[in-house]
């Protein structure tokens, strides 16, 4: 999270928000912990496969581990299938990763390979396993929004701390706030979620330098777009991005609508609609 959101006070019409964090905590703790301490064995399997003075013993001696790791992120992957048409195609994505994953472990323990080529196979699967897994935690707190007021400027500014995702991405993006900024009544940890994931989209078509907008009249709306001259004077943003994956669009277009918007994705540029206008 950039400094600038920690010095900021949240935006409300109270001048603060209270927002639903022992909820969501809860949440995460309970259902989400164990698959991302799954996630963390495999991100450390690239890092002993890059160590030289990691034996092939240890290695042997960690994969009964590293397999019940994969049986976690299995099992999770295994239960999206049979949920909405959305997590389906989040989990068969998952399916096939997790099947990689189990082939990958088995190079590593008959010592088959290059362990360099081995270790940015295990990069690509955290990543990719990663991105499954904050796809189903967002679809999944999507179903069930807890609303609060919150003003456009402090969910943009808080989106890469409410994300979810613990390493994806850092995106550093110009930042044209609402003025006047707007309350709106929404779950914030969802729409922060879905704004990171409309990043991500956005920032993988190419941009090299994005900005982000936020937009009170009418219907409230977030615009990512190729940033311009005109906006280098603009604050930044630092937001932790997941990577896109192939499920990446019809998830966000999912959640989207389960916040009563909508999203619109094109070669360089996305935006989310959602609330109604202030005089509906």
């Amino acid at each position: 999270m950039s400094s600038e959101s920690k010095e900021r006070k949240p935006d409300s019409p109270e001048g603060g928000v209270t927002l639903p964090s022992a909820r969501t905590g809860v949440r995460a703790a309970s259902a989400w912990g164990p698959p991302r301490g799954a996630l963390a064995a495999v991100h450390n399997l690239e890092a002993l496969l890059r160590s030289a003075a990691v034996p092939q013993k240890t290695m042997l001696d960690l994969t009964p581990e590293l397999r019940g790791s994969a049986g976690v992120l299995r099992q999770v992957v295994d239960r999206a299938l049979t949920q909405g048409d959305a997590k389906q195609e989040v989990g068969a994505y998952g399916v096939a990763r997790t099947a990689e994953l189990d082939a990958l472990l088995d190079a590593v323990e008959v010592g088959a390979g290059d362990r360099e080529q081995l270790a940015g196979r295990a990069r690509r699967l955290a990543d990719e396993l990663e991105a499954v897994i904050d796809l189903l935690a967002l679809l999944d707190l999507a179903d069930a929004p807890l609303s609060t007021e919150v003003g456009l400027d402090f969910v943009a500014r808080e989106a890469g701390r409410m994300s979810g995702t613990a390493r994806g991405r850092e995106v550093v993006l110009r930042f044209d706030g609402a003025n006047p900024d707007r309350a709106v009544s929404v779950d914030p940890y969802a729409l922060g979620g879905l704004l990171a994931l409309l990043v991500a989209c956005v920032q993988s078509s190419g941009a090299e330098s994005l900005v982000l907008r936020a937009r009170a009249a009418g219907q409230a709306r977030f615009i990512v777009e190729p940033s311009t001259p005109a906006d280098e004077s603009l604050p930044t943003l630092s937001i932790r991005v997941m990577t896109r994956i192939g499920p990446s669009v019809r998830a966000a277009c999912r959640v989207a609508e389960q916040l009563g918007g909508s999203l619109q994705l094109s070669d360089g540029r996305g935006a989310i609609a959602f609330g109604s206008a202030p005089d509906d």
